[in-house]
């Protein structure tokens, strides 16, 4: 894959241990090497603003890690392998631990009044899934066990990191909806019934990815907004994530420097 050999040649780094993928206006901030998405071959480059499309290399203890200041989400009109490219690529970099973050808008309670959410589970809303005709050539392999796609070690570590740090984290169940459009209130209510405590338009399809391609995995999340609140724009996200990604940078600077 010319985009891992490129990475490999611009960082001198030969495997990376974790990659981490950020959502809308979630930051781990600058490092020495950083690489535009659109210097990396084959790459794809974001439109979501809040989306940099930026890769920045980072050292968290003595880990060399993957920040991928940027995603691509189904509403945009992504294809299936655009959005298989992130979990591919870090696969091709050797990377043991792949942890997706995004923006959520809380649904429950529970979701409303926390920093962050561990994501141990999740509800596929959005009718695709990035796995979709690969049995041609990988055969069975794609039946791959949802029941096993949150790391319990991982969640374990971070919800520990969390009370030593004092940051308000929770266990939740993620809804994945299509997007581009938020909530209707019929909508949001049946999130609830369903057992949902957030909901985002990203990060399902790359825990899929990252799971068939064998990667260890957990996902956290920023809830931003309130869902039952009439009013909802993408600025006001962005603006509510960039202020608590602070916290969602100590939590994960702090476990990754104890794994």
């Amino acid at each position: 894959m010319k985009a891992a050999d490129f990475i490999r040649e611009q960082t001198g780094i030969e495997t990376f241990d974790v990659a981490i993928v950020g959502g809308s206006g979630i930051s781990l901030g600058n490092s020495a090497t950083e690489i535009p998405y659109s210097l990396i071959p084959g790459m794809p480059e974001p439109y979501v603003p809040g989306h940099s499309g930026v890769l920045k290399v980072l050292t968290i203890g003595t880990k060399p890690v993957l920040f991928f200041e940027g995603r691509f989400h189904y509403y945009e009109g992504r294809t299936d392998a655009e959005i298989l490219f992130i979990p591919y690529l870090c696969k091709k970099l050797g990377v043991k631990i792949f942890i997706p973050t995004c923006s959520s808008g809380a649904v429950s309670r529970k979701a409303a009044n926390c920093d962050v959410g561990i994501i141990t589970d999740h509800i596929n809303l959005m009718g695709r899934n990035p796995l979709t005709g690969l049995i041609k050539n990988y055969g069975a392999k794609v039946f791959v066990n949802g029941k096993e796609f949150y790391s319990e070690r991982l969640a374990k570590a971070f919800l520990e990191t969390s009370l030593k740090l004092g940051i308000k984290a929770e266990k939740v169940t993620l809804a994945a909806v299509l997007g581009p459009n938020y909530e209707t209130f019929a909508e949001i209510r049946m999130l609830e019934v369903l057992g949902a405590d957030c909901v985002s338009m990203s990060t399902v399809p790359e825990v899929i990815a990252a799971n068939f391609l064998g990667i260890e995995t957990i996902a956290l999340t920023v809830p931003v907004n309130d869902t039952l609140k009439l009013k909802t724009n993408h600025e006001e996200v962005v603006k509510v994530a960039e202020r608590k990604s602070s916290l969602l940078s100590e939590l994960i600077v702090e476990a990754l420097s104890n794994f």
